[in-house]
């Protein structure tokens, strides 16, 4: 058995935070510490030309006289194909100075049964919810000749030892909330992103798995306690070496988060599902798309097919989803004709978001 990986610093402090949260996600039914977003952390510049990473496939849109190329993990839906890609789980314990501690350990059983590991029924089939989002963003192949294709993560992934890391005192702040009267913390996100690596690195992960960083209750920040708060991002980076060739090394972190800490469907698994999607549909963080205004924010934009971010500044992101007694809460997803803007969308049923698809009701809006 591989020993915990324990990071010798020190840490912490009780304090007050300011509340910072848009007015369509503030609700008095939360503990209303900052606004729930997610980012993206890619060191890759362009797409590899290599095997060595998470299997994948190209193609392309056109819009406007533009043609724009994306890639995706798995494989060509016309290729009717199953593809299944190895997962590594690597739960984190923070340990505070005061000797509370945040571990995700015991989250982990809830992950593995969660609606991103387990089948449930979508109106794009009975599989996992990921898998149910691509097939509906492809659904003139799926619903033709390619029934059987299908783009999963193992349903039974590698659990790695949890990695114990004491936090130091200036990258942490332990709150407890007025409303959940949960005990959570705001943390660094570039002191939490070096411990991601680290952690990556040293247990050796394969290129070609798809490492998931699971910590509890724990958000990020940037710069300061006022820009919070971050519950998950995915990325890539390459080894040094490869004469051209390299590892390209994707991964995940998601924080489980338990309910009334941010506003109503923000809870459990709904940072790992934003993750595992924008993963699938974005894994090297270079899909650049025709430049899109988050819906209801004008001068608010993106650019990318990051298919989680434009529902994060909607209330009620989720789709609960039931599997044995337990209501998990991913979130609903915009799909590739959300970005490409096509109309009508040739996804299933002419959507534009899913599985809720009365989420996004027409194409993406110009940047204003």
């Amino acid at each position: 058995m591989q020993k915990a990986i324990v990071v010798f610093v020190c840490l912490l402090m009780l304090a007050l935070v300011v509340p910072v949260v848009s007015n369509s996600q503030s609700n008095a039914q939360s503990d209303n510490i900052g606004t729930p977003k997610f980012t993206t952390d890619s060191a890759v510049t362009t797409v590899p030309a290599t095997s060595k990473t998470v299997p994948h496939w190209t193609s392309s849109f056109t819009y406007q006289g533009v043609t724009y190329p994306y890639t995706m993990v798995g494989t060509n839906p016309v290729t009717n194909s199953t593809t299944t890609l190895d997962v590594a789980i690597i739960p984190f314990d923070f340990v505070f100075a005061n000797g509370d501690s945040l571990d995700a350990t015991g989250k982990v059983s809830n992950v593995l049964g969660s609606p991103n590991f387990q089948n449930a029924s979508y109106t794009s089939g009975i599989t996992q919810f990921g898998d149910a989002v691509q097939r509906a963003e492809f659904w003139p192949a799926v619903s033709s000749a390619s029934s059987a294709w299908h783009t999963l993560i193992s349903p039974s992934p590698t659990v790695y030892p949890t990695q114990v890391i004491q936090v130091p005192q200036d990258q942490a702040t332990l709150l407890v909330g007025s409303v959940s009267h949960r005990l959570f913390a705001l943390m660094s996100v570039s002191w939490f992103s070096d411990r991601l690596h680290q952690a990556i690195n040293q247990l050796h992960i394969s290129s070609t798995t798809l490492p998931i960083i699971l910590v509890y209750d724990t958000f990020l920040y940037q710069h300061s306690l006022s820009n919070c708060c971050i519950l998950g991002y995915h990325g890539a980076f390459s080894s040094v070496n490869g004469n051209g060739n390299q590892q390209i090394q994707t991964f995940a972190f998601a924080a489980w988060t338990d309910p009334n800490i941010f506003p109503p469907g923000w809870a459990d698994v709904l940072p790992l599902s934003h993750e595992i999607s924008e993963w699938m549909n974005d894994p090297f963080i270079h899909n650049f798309v025709p430049p899109w205004q988050f819906p209801g924010i004008p001068g608010s934009c993106q650019g990318n097919l990051e298919t989680g971010d434009p529902l994060e500044v909607l209330s009620h992101p989720d789709f609960p989803v039931t599997i044995n007694g337990f209501t998990y809460h991913p979130q609903t997803e915009a799909i590739l004709p959300w970005f490409s803007r096509e109309v009508p969308s040739s996804a299933i049923g002419g959507a534009y978001s899913y599985p809720d698809t009365s989420k996004l009701t027409g194409p993406s809006q110009p940047c204003q």
